[in-house]
Formats: structure tokens, sequence, C-alpha cells
């Protein structure tokens, strides 16, 4: 199964345990699970008025500054043009 999934032989053991206590509902991954993203649809909003209405073009590391600056939301430049693709 580990292979199949391409998960560890211990994540297996915990899957499996978490099935036989909570059964099906076990399988599924609670919310509130991982990291919690730093930025709101909101600042995307905002970072795409800016290059709808200024007359100047941006680039990623430019976008992530302004980001920074004027919502104090810390992106890397490579993880916002993820986020905005």
């Amino acid at each position: 199964m580990a292979a199949h999934f391409n998960w560890t032989a211990q994540t297996v053991r915990e899957v499996l345990h978490r099935w036989q206590k909570l059964g099906l509902e076990g399988l599924w991954e609670k919310p509130g699970h991982g990291r919690k993203r730093k930025w709101t649809e909101a600042d995307m909003t905002f970072l795409e008025e800016c290059l709808e209405q200024e007359p100047r073009t941006y680039n990623s590391v430019q976008l992530a500054q302004k980001l920074e600056q004027e919502r104090s939301i810390n992106l890397s430049p490579d993880w916002l043009r993820q986020v905005l693709i």
C-alpha cells in the first residue's frame, strides 16, 4: 500500500488505525490540517486591480514587494507567480 500511494509505512499504519477506530470517516482529512495561507482573495484582487489600473508593468519581485509594503503580506516571488497563474 505504501508504494502504491507513495507514502511511508508509518503513514499507512496511521491511516489503517484511524479507519479501524473511526470507520470511513477516519479516511478523510479533517478541515484545518496543513499550513494556513498568508494571503486572502482580497489580496489577489488588490494586485489584479493594480495591474489593470496602473500604466506600468510589474514583475513577480515587484509585485511581492508591493504586496508586502501595502498589505503586510510576505510572499516569495516564486510563490506569487504560482498563485497568480
